[in-house]
């Protein structure tokens, strides 16, 4: 039986040991450039918002509570307030890893206003409450707001540290 690549080799004049340390080497770069690659987009999607980014997210969250006013059939319904509980956990979360990454006790405070808005419409997401009840609605949108508003003071209170820091 003929091999055509060990007879390129022999003209060639190279040995298939030198080849095959070639190809293993090109294979660890890859790997490597793999890997890298999936470390940056893994730091990407796992780094904290900024405040601005976080203001957009819990004015999100408040058009997510003002649409659960709206009529709804009940599994939909059953679905969206499930939606927006895990929206106001995850908010809640993100709050909290930035008031402990910047040592800010406003964060903090956002975090358990999101915390206790989630509270306000837990019982609409087990059936305890009924869609027409809209007292949950209500006081979890003022307690967003608040924390919108105590996020505005934070996003302020950048504005004067940069000016100061030029």
């Amino acid at each position: 039986m003929f091999n055509f690549d060990m007879a390129l080799l022999a003209a060639d004049g190279t040995s298939p040991d030198m080849w095959n340390t070639i190809i293993q080497y090109c294979t660890y770069a890859v790997i490597i450039v793999v890997c890298v690659f999936v470390l940056i987009l893994m730091s990407k999607r796992n780094r904290l918002p900024k405040h601005g980014e976080l203001k957009k997210k819990l004015e999100g969250l408040n058009a997510d509570i003002a649409a659960l006013k709206t009529p709804l059939k009940r599994v939909k319904f059953y679905k969206s307030v499930s939606h927006v509980v895990y929206k106001a956990d995850r908010l809640a979360y993100v709050a909290a890893m930035l008031a402990e990454k910047e040592k800010y006790a406003d964060l903090s405070r956002i975090a358990d206003l999101i915390g206790e808005a989630r509270n306000e419409l837990a019982p609409y997401k087990f059936g305890k409450l009924e869609p027409e009840q809209s007292e949950g609605f209500d006081g979890a949108a003022q307690k967003v707001g608040e924390a919108i508003a105590v996020l505005e003071t934070v996003i302020k209170r950048d504005g004067e540290i940069k000016k100061l820091n030029g």
